[in-house]
């Protein structure tokens, strides 16, 4: 069956029956509110902004630290020309300390995943769209930076 075909039937089967009771469209979406109620909110303890640099150049990256459930995330954020429509073409790198894999959520302007080696290094070329975090997976836990805005 081709993806066409399964959403043709998806659609028919839909079709019949009733639409949700409102009562259980609001507890999905409070259920949906609270999934990331068990993350541990990664401070910010670096951001190179706040630190002045004698020479500033055009295409400086940004580098940020935060620190939080016993992991340190260490980010670059390089941003280039205006590049895709919605964002600016942009590069992120970053490593996890104790080095450790995981799978790294962009959440915000520009959704995306990003994967972390077994030495915690991630890294690739985002579009950077307004404010975003970041959400870590990690082996037993997440956790999730605060919102950044370049």
């Amino acid at each position: 069956m081709t993806d066409d075909e399964l959403e043709h039937e998806l659609r028919r089967a839909a079709a019949v029956f009733d639409a949700p009771a409102p009562a259980a469209v609001q507890a999905a979406i409070d259920a949906f509110a609270l999934r990331a109620l068990d993350d541990e909110l990664a401070a910010l303890t670096f951001d190179s902004l706040s630190h002045p640099v004698r020479v500033r150049g055009p295409g400086r990256p940004r580098l940020l630290t935060f620190q939080g459930g016993g992991v340190v995330v260490e980010l670059e954020i390089s941003v280039g020309e205006p590049g895709e429509p919605g964002g600016t073409a942009g590069r992120i790198v970053g490593q996890l300390l104790p080095p450790q894999p995981a799978r790294i959520e962009i959440r915000g302007g520009s959704p995306a995943t990003l994967t972390a080696d077994r030495f915690g290094r991630f890294g690739g070329d985002h579009a950077i769209a307004g404010a975003f975090s970041l959400r870590c997976h990690l082996a037993t836990s997440m956790i999730a930076t605060e919102w950044i805005t370049l």
